[in-house]
């Protein structure tokens, strides 16, 4: 691995600045490629995931799961960015509840992750990625981790049910809803959890791999993933699961009206012979 990376510097080396980060994450999926084709007087610093510098010393980055970082940002520029988003395909809103916020300090001795705020050595785009695609993914997180307690909280009164009675109490159809929501959630994350992997650039610096190293720790992303993982797999078991008690549940139903319908033809054919002799004594 390369000690040095290509850095691209975005202010002038030694140079103090001080940067207030605000993460958004939208539903669904950004197009980089749809949103670039509406700002084409916007200087592009990089595509995949997208930077932007608007205004002189604001940036902006979109990553493709949409996860939104400012940099910087007049809050006239932040509302102008989510209506424009709000106007793409493919996403549906803007999950207020995901929002978190860092500082960034640039022109530190060394690069330093800190609990609330991050020291750069110096400011370029790779760390600039480096950083906003973490809190991107942690924003994410935040709202995946709340979709999935969602889903889990729907299923506890059908296992709460199925725990005290033994059976599903709930009708057929609130079953399905229940197990379709948990499957699109399900659905949904993992989609979206495979663009978790390592950003390209550190691929070519150790330095830029320590940081983002630094990063993933600190935000846990990787605990808050595997907590996701783990519940995924309780979803997929539960849905399994409820299914195989609903197909159960219409095998019974289906053997007892074949059982009524056997009766009824026995009491017809009883009622029948009971008919034939009284019919022979009536005169014609």
């Amino acid at each position: 691995m390369n000690q040095t990376s290509r850095a691209r510097p975005l202010l002038p080396e030694g140079e103090e600045r001080h940067f207030a980060l605000q993460a958004d994450y939208f539903e669904g999926q950004i197009g980089l490629k749809a949103f670039c084709a509406s700002h084409p007087s916007q200087p592009i610093l990089g595509t995949n995931p997208l930077v932007m510098e608007p205004q002189k010393g604001s940036f902006v980055f979109l990553s493709r799961f949409g996860g939104v970082v400012f940099w910087n940002c007049p809050d006239a520029l932040i509302r102008q960015i989510h209506e424009e988003l709000k106007s793409l395909p493919g996403l549906s809103r803007l999950e207020e509840q995901a929002r978190d916020f860092l500082k960034v300090k640039v022109g530190a001795t060394e690069d330093f992750v800190g609990f609330s705020e991050v020291h750069l050595r110096e400011f370029t785009l790779e760390k600039l990625r480096i950083v906003s695609l973490t809190l991107a993914q942690s924003v994410a997180l935040d709202h995946f981790e709340a979709a999935v307690s969602q889903a889990m909280a729907r299923f506890q009164p059908v296992v709460r049910a199925l725990s005290r009675e033994g059976k599903l109490v709930l009708p057929h159809r609130e079953v399905l809803r229940i197990v379709g929501f948990a499957m699109e959630v399900r659905a949904a994350v993992l989609d979206n959890l495979t663009l978790f992997d390592d950003p390209p650039d550190t691929w070519e610096s150790e330095f830029l791999a320590h940081l983002d190293s630094a990063l993933y720790g600190q935000f846990d992303l990787e605990e808050r993933l595997g907590a996701i993982r783990e519940k995924l797999a309780y979803l997929r078991d539960a849905g399994a699961t409820f299914l195989g008690l609903l197909d159960t549940r219409k095998n019974h139903r289906l053997e007892w009206i074949v059982i009524l319908l056997i009766f009824i033809e026995i009491l017809l054919f009883i009622w029948k012979d009971l008919l034939t002799p009284i019919s022979r004594l009536v005169p014609r």
